[in-house]
């Protein structure tokens, strides 16, 4: 059975496609059987979506459809709303049980942990029903990261949901905290920030380097 890792954020547009595609890639090149997979997907035009694409391109397999695609670049609950669908967990379970035989399988959300999926329902109780090895959490290095780690972890802990690793993603627009909040991540919130993912090609050495940092915690045991 592959070790399931999903792969959560503090919120929208935050790496998360960029780092599930380099921790795809990274575990390939270690000669591992990779399958990439983001479940529900909005602002797609098309049957897979750029972010299906790049995944699958990472992983080395055929792109996987979302189990649920929406055009609207809106909330996967909005949009699933104005389609007249409703995101049921059991379809996403079964999706990701039925993905293809491999070593890792990495899942990617869409949004941030406590977004809603579905009326009275989050990111956080997909991740319960994909019962995963492993939960890794994407933050942008950026200011404010401090406080959105800290508040995730506690509300992520409330539901019982375990944070097994923390990665920040470089922003498109560095500010005055970059580059720092890895270090108070642990000096301020006793957060263990295991990489810092840079902007970059993902074959970069520099972002081959962070990744594989954060893949030896995610697959160690």
């Amino acid at each position: 059975m592959a070790q399931r890792v999903v792969v959560v954020g503090t919120g929208t547009d935050v790496g998360k496609t960029f780092v599930t595609a380099a921790l795809a890639a990274c575990a390939r090149a270690d000669g591992r059987r990779v399958v990439a997979w983001k479940p529900i997907a909005s602002g797609v035009e098309g049957e897979f979506g750029e972010d299906a694409l790049a995944l699958a391109d990472d992983a080395g397999h055929a792109p996987i459809r979302p189990a649920y695609v929406f055009a609207p670049a809106v909330s996967p609950h909005l949009a699933a709303h104005e389609a007249g669908v409703t995101i049921e967990l059991a379809r996403l379970r079964e999706g990701a049980d039925a993905l293809p035989d491999a070593d890792l399988a990495l899942v990617e959300t869409a949004g941030g942990l406590f977004s809603p999926v579905a009326p009275g329902l989050t990111n956080a109780d997909m991740v319960r029903a994909l019962a995963p090895s492993r939960v890794l959490l994407v933050a942008p290095d950026r200011i404010g990261v401090l406080h959105d780690l800290t508040a995730t972890r506690l509300a992520a802990k409330s539901v019982g949901v375990v944070i097994d690793a923390v990665v920040l993603s470089a922003p498109a627009t560095p500010d005055a905290s970059t580059g720092t909040n890895a270090a108070e991540a642990g000096v301020a919130c006793g957060i263990d920030v295991v990489a810092t993912v840079p902007r970059g090609a993902r074959d970069d050495a520099a972002v081959q380097s962070a990744v594989r940092r954060a893949l030896a915690t995610l697959t160690a045991g």
